[in-house]
């Protein structure tokens, strides 16, 4: 796992983060309120989740996406959703939790795991080039391959720079990991969509959000 270290994103050891739901079903907002506090036992830092428009957090449910800003950027905006999630059925609660729990790493101040500073991907860039319908060279895209080739280096190809972040060893089992086909690497190498937090997801939140060592 890892974050950005110029400037931390992350908040203040303690502290409560006030969360609201702009919308939503109560089934949902049990639901999301059940992921998240799947990272409780590993940070020091409180949840309190609440109704209407206040909030250092604000959730809205929408049919689609998920998505949320990262750490204290949520603090940037205050007319419009920090953290975006997608209702889904009872049938599909594991994926609909997976994805909050994610969410919930990003509002915490986490990056994608895929590009951490140690990953070792054997990144096949021509096919994933291909697979989104652009070519190995640059010099070919017209305005929308070009924001394809963006996103795919941001996302997926470009690992991030160790002297501006914090990051724990790469982790394939991280809750921060897209998934990653096996046709876009070379040799044997794939990750699945990983449903819990890892056991370096918590090691890492919990160096994050320490609690204050106790005199002996």
């Amino acid at each position: 796992m890892w974050a950005k270290k110029n400037p931390s994103k992350l908040w203040t050891p303690g502290q409560t983060l006030r969360i609201a739901f702009l919308n939503g079903t109560p089934e949902f907002k049990a639901a999301t309120i059940s992921a998240a506090n799947n990272w409780l036992p590993h940070i020091n830092l409180k949840f309190e989740f609440v109704e209407g428009e206040e909030g250092d957090i604000r959730i809205l449910g929408k049919v689609g996406t998920f998505s949320s800003n990262v750490g204290t950027d949520a603090l940037l905006t205050t007319d419009e959703p920090t953290m975006v999630l997608w209702p889904h059925s009872p049938i599909h609660a594991r994926y609909f939790a997976a994805n909050v729990i994610h969410e919930f790493g990003h509002m915490l101040g986490a990056e994608h795991e895929q590009t951490n500073p140690t990953a070792n991907i054997p990144w096949n860039k021509p096919a994933i080039y291909a697979q989104h319908g652009i070519t190995d060279d640059p010099e070919e895209d017209d305005y929308q391959a070009s924001v394809t080739r963006e996103r795919l280096h941001q996302e997926y190809l470009d690992r991030a720079d160790p002297d501006a972040s914090i990051y724990s060893e790469y982790d394939r089992k991280s809750i921060m990991h897209y998934v990653v086909h096996q046709s876009w690497t070379e040799g044997d190498f794939q990750i699945f969509h990983n449903l819990n937090l890892s056991e370096k997801d918590k090691a890492f939140m919990a160096k994050a959000y320490p609690y204050p060592v106790e005199n002996e």
